[in-house]
């Protein structure tokens, strides 16, 4: 683990002096402060003051000005270089393949899209290898900045990251992170993607302390936030509502079970007349009966994951993944209306609020662990 030393001034409320302050850097150039002298609230801005250099001598912070002041002398500001540091990260598809990057602060540098189809195989891989290093050699990514490369994949993960534990939607069960890692000399990990997609949220988000988060991607999945961190359970199985029975002796699916939520909430099950989702709600703005028929029982059954995830945890219920873009104010007020109704103790259905985060979800949240963890090892004196 790499770490940094800053040193920070803060210019105490009506006294001429400087006082050191040991300061967790979170990508913020100024962090709001208060302390409490003589039983008196004294709010401050606390700036860094020193250079910080990774090992390798590349400095992370830089001077972006002076602070104005009314007493004393006037402080220096400094912040986080953004992309003395990145992170890769990709979301695996079983047709195409995202892969961007993104700095210290979490925004895309750049992006890529492969039309490549996935297989688990290690000629795919060899692809997948010479893609990524192709797309750092043109966005002039060197490999001594680059902190970890994530792979967002459709299917459960050991802890470590290093295996496909369950991967039915891929046909990839077993598989290895060494297919893809023996390329590269920098940390790498596969991410379950709804994983990666709350991430992202998260990051978006910092005041979210406890939630469940559905990701309606083409296919359904899901995520528990509890004091503000995934929780996934002890084999990884937490927050897979794509598999709660919905609709007993149902439709079949994909996993050998019937009536799962993955067959009534995914993206996919919208998708039996037209190829994607592009197309399904262009042809419900035109007022396409078969789609406006199927949309409305897509809400009612997705009212009926959501009342009953509520009931277990009752949490803020936050909406995102592929198909939460389309949602119109309407949508949601249609959605509230039918949670309410069937709730058995009240009818405020407030909770339910859609994702800040609306694209790239899954690429972003793959590559923001490498992020996180480089930022929490900082270690300031």
């Amino acid at each position: 683990m790499q770490s940094i030393v800053v040193f920070v001034y803060a210019a105490e409320y009506g006294r001429d002096n400087d006082i050191l302050y040991g300061f967790a850097v979170g990508g913020y150039a100024v962090a709001e402060c208060f302390c409490v002298i003589c039983s008196v609230a004294v709010r401050f801005t606390t700036y860094c003051t020193a250079a910080a250099h990774n090992k390798d001598g590349k400095q992370l912070i830089e001077k972006c000005g002076r602070l104005s002041s009314s007493v004393g002398r006037r402080a220096n500001a400094y912040q986080i270089i953004s992309d003395a540091k990145i992170a890769i990260g990709l979301e695996i598809l079983p047709h195409t393949t995202h892969i961007l990057s993104i700095n210290l602060y979490g925004k895309m540098i750049a992006k890529e899209t492969l039309p490549v189809s996935f297989e688990a195989s290690a000629a795919y891989f060899s692809k997948l290898k010479k893609a990524v290093k192709n797309f750092c050699q043109i966005n002039h990514h060197k490999a001594e900045s680059i902190l970890g490369i994530g792979l967002g994949v459709q299917g459960l993960i050991s802890p470590d990251g290093s295996e496909l534990t369950y991967g039915k939607i891929l046909d990839c069960t077993g598989m290895s992170i060494d297919l893809f890692s023996d390329a590269f000399h920098v940390p790498c990990k596969f991410v379950h993607d709804a994983e990666c997609a709350c991430t992202s949220e998260l990051w978006e988000n910092p005041d979210i302390t406890d939630a469940t988060y559905i990701s309606l991607g083409y296919h359904l999945g899901g995520a528990i936030i509890v004091d503000g961190q995934l929780l996934t359970g002890a084999t990884g199985k937490s927050g897979t509502f794509e598999h709660m029975t919905l609709v007993p002796n149902g439709l079949d699916c994909y996993c050998g079970r019937k009536g799962c939520a993955e067959c009534y909430c995914s993206g996919n099950s919208l998708l039996s007349d037209c190829d994607n989702l592009d197309e399904f709600f262009s042809r419900k703005a035109t007022g396409d009966p078969s789609c406006l028929a199927k949309w409305d029982e897509y809400l009612r059954h997705l009212s009926i994951l959501i009342n009953n995830l509520h009931m277990v945890l009752e949490h803020t219920v936050i909406l995102g993944g592929h198909v939460t873009p389309y949602f119109t104010e309407e949508d949601m007020e249609h959605i509230r209306s039918c949670v309410a109704e069937r709730s058995t103790f009240d009818d405020d259905t407030s909770y339910i609020i859609p994702g800040k985060c609306r694209t790239d979800t899954v690429a972003t949240g793959a590559a923001l662990p490498f992020i996180k963890d480089f930022i929490e090892g900082i270690y300031l004196i």
